[in-house]
């Protein structure tokens, strides 16, 4: 049996307005306010992995060792959330493991996003390049729900849509939504750009009418496949083309989601 509506939302830069910093190894310098998919999108062979860790443990760790002595033992927990070209997951883990970055590398990014960004969502990952089999960016972002976020959330439940989430991030980052009135089971963790899509293809086979809400690139496949497609330009103002052009309604503020929903179902 059908449902009627759901929506799906992206996390960072839709639900959350972000704040995000980024090293680059090589140069040993300081990038803030960055667009992750922009240092990733701008080259292929190039993928945004999340060790899925807590900063704070991370930050445990002798900042002199290897980057890869995070992950010995905990391959696992690495996961690739976005990438500008396929990279299987036994590629990345053989690049960080021999990358010549140093812990110390997130720990200065993050160290920028905890004394900027007080709270809870804090997420640290690391930007690989298949051609030089290297790690050449470590990033961290942090961030605070847009204004009226709660109340978005109760509204579209009051019109009956059931709300998802698909997001990058790990659900270590992701579970204070819960804060929000969004069920925990209803939050798909780790998500690629792929993924994102597959999400909403399957979704569209138990509902009526599926709405994709994102803000950047790693939307665009999701968006190509849902029903309704909603660009919010809330956290960068500069959108890609290619996402104007698969939109199918942009809004500058969330709190215009409900009255396009309405208009469209």
């Amino acid at each position: 049996m059908f449902r009627d509506l759901a929506v799906v939302m992206d996390g960072a830069g839709t639900i959350l307005k972000m704040y995000r910093v980024a090293k680059d190894i090589e140069k040993g310098i300081i990038m803030e306010g960055v667009i992750t998919s922009e240092l990733i999108m701008k080259k292929k062979g190039r993928a945004l992995v999340v060790p899925q860790m807590d900063p704070e443990v991370i930050c445990s760790f002798p900042p002199d060792d290897a980057l890869g002595k995070l992950i010995v033992g905990r391959e696992e927990m690495l996961a690739v959330s976005c990438s500008s070209s396929r990279i299987p997951i036994e590629d990345a883990i053989n690049i960080v493991l021999g990358s010549q970055a140093r812990i110390r590398d997130l720990i200065d990014v993050y160290s920028r996003i905890k004394a900027r960004c007080p709270g809870n969502y804090h997420t640290a990952g690391l930007i690989i390049d298949v051609d030089c089999h290297e790690v050449v960016y470590a990033i961290s972002t942090g961030g605070t729900p847009f204004s009226g976020m709660k109340e978005v959330i109760r509204d579209l439940k009051d019109m009956g849509a059931d709300i998802f989430v698909a997001s990058g991030d790990s659900m270590r980052s992701l579970d204070s939504l819960q804060d929000l009135g969004i069920d925990l089971g209803q939050i798909y963790p780790v998500s690629s750009p792929l993924k994102k899509k597959e999400i909403v293809e399957d979704l569209k086979s138990r509902y009526k009418q599926v709405i994709m809400v994102g803000d950047g690139l790693n939307d665009i496949y999701a968006f190509q496949s849902a029903d309704l497609a909603v660009l919010t330009v809330q956290q960068d103002t500069r959108p890609a083309k290619e996402l104007l052009s698969a939109a199918d309604e942009m809004i500058k503020d969330i709190r215009e989601l409900p009255g396009v929903v309405r208009r469209n179902s």
